[in-house]
């Protein structure tokens, strides 16, 4: 609980007022990573591999931008920022752990916005007046957007950012949960949840599983995992 205060104290100074009130959920996702390690292991080695590996398919390596950039569990922010001329970090929160990772590059730098398509039509639009743009990644952000949308308008949400992201001139990388099981301890499903409401994803690219919360995180008695998809270029998908 010191450490999250801490944290709080710390990215409170540097982050704009509107974006102030989503510190609370920031921080707790930050403090649930933290807790987790273990569990979380194999799915940020598979997102940061997918990433490492799809470097090595640019021949133009001028920006690359990273929506949902958050606390940075699974960004191998230092080999984009070793790879590419600028690397632009793109979330509503900018928590001040990430500061040692980036504070050393030059070329690595933080914009707060609301990347939801329901609050913010045009958000991602501010993709077109980037210069040079060669690379975007789309990292765990479809479902984050969907559960903040009213009831009724998530897979409005989720069409128009995976839309969106098809329409790009570069390639896109997309990283996303398509869905939650919870079991309980002799594992048997006791919940279920469509985190992309019912938008069909192609069957290509990889797929694994994340285990969010294991026994303990959420209740002694049950885990909550995680399936989740990703592609190289989503464009081409």
């Amino acid at each position: 609980m010191l450490a999250e205060l801490f944290v709080y104290a710390a990215s409170y100074r540097t982050t704009p007022p509107a974006f102030r009130p989503y510190l609370g959920e920031a921080i707790g996702l930050w403090a649930r990573g933290e807790r987790q390690t273990r569990a979380w292991a194999p799915h940020l080695a598979n997102s940061r591999g997918l990433i490492d590996t799809t470097i090595d398919d640019f021949s133009r390596r001028r920006t690359v931008a990273v929506l949902g950039s958050g606390a940075l569990f699974d960004i191998p922010v230092e080999s984009l920022a070793r790879t590419f001329a600028r690397v632009i970090l793109v979330d509503r929160i900018h928590l001040s752990v990430i500061g040692p990772r980036i504070d050393r590059y030059g070329n690595v730098e933080r914009q707060w916005r609301d990347l939801s398509p329901e609050t913010n039509p045009e958000a991602l639009g501010l993709l077109d007046g980037i210069a040079d743009l060669d690379w975007v990644i789309s990292a765990n952000l479809v479902s984050q957007v969907a559960r903040a949308a009213p009831p009724g308008r998530e897979r409005h949400v989720v069409d128009s950012h995976l839309d969106a992201l098809a329409r790009l001139e570069c390639p896109v990388t997309l990283i996303t949960d398509l869905d939650y099981r919870v079991f309980n301890r002799h594992g048997v499903v006791r919940d279920s949840a469509d985190l992309l409401y019912g938008r069909q994803v192609p069957r290509t690219g990889l797929r694994w599983k994340w285990e969010v919360a294991p026994f303990g995180e959420e209740s002694r008695t049950s885990r909550r995992v995680h399936s989740v998809a990703a592609w190289p270029d989503w464009r081409h998908a």
